[in-house]
């Protein structure tokens, strides 16, 4: 792992960051090992009170992933933190993939085709 710096902040919970941390720090590290050019991570974990289609969502989850000169960022609204989490996981492996795909199809242009 490139042990990445994760920053985790908690917003309107009574709950500590430290109890979202261990669970965060597993799922983030996944990505890690895929997208080796992000710089550090930032997840909020927040408590929200909304109703949306006749569910309550109570946990909304923000992550910001840095990559050089980039801030990619992806938010999920679900009914609990599991849930919101791995939404936004998902989310904001498509934009690291995306943002990876761009970087190296960029990169692999050969010089002659530029100038042209």
């Amino acid at each position: 792992m490139n042990n990445i710096p994760i920053n985790v902040t908690v917003r309107h919970l009574d709950e500590p960051a430290s109890k979202f941390q261990p669970v965060i720090q597993s799922e983030i590290g996944k990505l890690e090992t895929h997208f080796s050019n992000v710089t550090d991570f930032s997840v909020v974990v927040e408590g929200i009170s909304k109703i949306a289609n006749g569910v309550e969502l109570k946990r909304k989850v923000e992550i910001t992933a840095s990559v050089k000169g980039n801030a990619l960022a992806a938010t999920a609204e679900e009914e609990n933190f599991g849930k919101a989490l791995d939404v936004a996981i998902s989310k904001i492996r498509v934009q690291l993939s995306k943002h990876h795909e761009k970087a190296s199809e960029h990169k692999s242009v050969p010089t002659a085709e530029v100038v042209k």
